[in-house]
């Protein structure tokens, strides 16, 4: 099972399933919000300005 750590601006990060990563970038491309591939996944930027990253984790 491939498993995503999922980090706020300024907190930390936490372990999510696949599933629920999906469902934060399908949230992101439908509302437009801003999303910068990077290397193991993207950085996603809310309508706050506050920056998430979503990374694969590394076993």
């Amino acid at each position: 099972m491939v498993r995503y750590r999922v980090t706020a601006e300024g907190s930390r990060g936490r372990l999510v399933a696949e599933e629920t990563c999906y469902r934060l970038l399908r949230t992101a491309r439908t509302k437009g919000w801003k999303r910068t591939p990077v290397a193991g996944g993207y950085v996603v930027t809310l309508p706050s300005g506050t920056l998430v990253a979503v990374l694969r984790e590394k076993r």
